[in-house]
């Protein structure tokens, strides 16, 4: 795992780490089986973005990745409970990605649940190093400080639509 932080002029813009996990392939024919492929994974935490983590997944071999959007908030929660048991109901809601932390021989692993029209993936990565980057995240952006960001950016995107004002 590698965290690589970038600073722009205000500080900490962003920071991106890279995990090795397993995707899991459930396997029916010819008898029912389960297997763990390798998955590398590619996490990035924006201050520009500060609800959101990119999270990209490629497995071995492949070139091209998956990219999916995953809130900050989201995965916190889901390194300590199950997404689903979570009191928030947007939280609750979000049914197309599920996230839970099982103590496993050799350590905790979190399971993150992908589900949407063409099928489910379920990737397994290291508890301890998602903590690290989620504890990384609040170097760029304290938790509950991500309000007056947004409005801060769709204030600037729209004068920057509408041009000058006078």
């Amino acid at each position: 795992m590698t965290i690589q932080p970038t600073r722009g002029g205000f500080g900490l813009d962003e920071v991106r780490t890279q995990i090795t996990g397993r995707i899991y392939q459930l396997k029916l024919a010819p008898v029912l089986a389960m297997r763990a492929l390798p998955v590398y994974v590619e996490m990035t935490y924006r201050r520009s973005q500060p609800f959101e983590l990119e999270v990209s997944f490629r497995t071995c071999g492949e070139t091209a990745s998956v990219t999916w959007c995953i809130g900050r908030e989201l995965l916190s929660a889901g390194l300590t409970t199950a997404s689903s048991e979570v009191d928030d109901t947007d939280q609750r809601l979000a049914r197309d990605v599920q996230i839970g932390t099982h103590a496993l021989p050799g350590g905790d692993w979190t399971l993150i649940t992908l589900s949407s029209p063409s099928g489910t993936a379920e990737i397994g990565l290291p508890t301890y190093e998602l903590i690290d980057f989620i504890d990384r995240t609040e170097d760029v952006v304290i938790p509950g400080a991500e309000g007056p960001l947004v409005a801060e950016a769709d204030l600037a995107a729209l004068f920057d639509d509408q041009g000058p004002l006078w």
